[in-house]
């Protein structure tokens, strides 16, 4: 049975993966996403070290952003043309562009809305 902190950690190591694969964010892009450094998300992604205080609810961040894309497009496909596309409520900039400056929060609010069938 893993202890919390190993279940911790393996959560942690997780979105990281989902981001790197799926975003196809590097390391370093996930690290200014989550406001942190290259080296710290290497350690979260090899479960030796456990993400705390505010780097913990980064990662929830991250998580949110997993579940709205999931929620909004259904597929990991079609949600990674969105990522990569110029969105016009962004005023011609890609989400993925949004994420790599680390304004995750801006993404989540424009997936939010459009989950919520308020952006056409």
């Amino acid at each position: 049975m893993m202890s919390l902190v190993q279940t911790e950690r393996r959560a942690a190591a997780d979105v990281i993966d989902w981001a790197h694969s799926a975003l196809a964010l590097n390391y370093g892009e996930i690290g200014v996403a989550l406001k942190t450094t290259e080296r710290t998300v290497r350690r979260w992604r090899t479960c030796k070290f456990t993400p705390r205080g505010a780097a913990r609810d980064r990662l929830e961040t991250l998580r949110e952003l997993r579940h709205l894309l999931t929620a909004v497009f259904g597929t990991e496909t079609a949600a990674a043309e969105w990522l990569h596309s110029s969105v016009p409520a962004l005023r011609g900039r890609t989400p993925a562009s949004l994420l790599r400056t680390g304004a995750i929060e801006s993404v989540i609010e424009l997936l939010a809305t459009i989950e919520s069938g308020a952006y056409v």
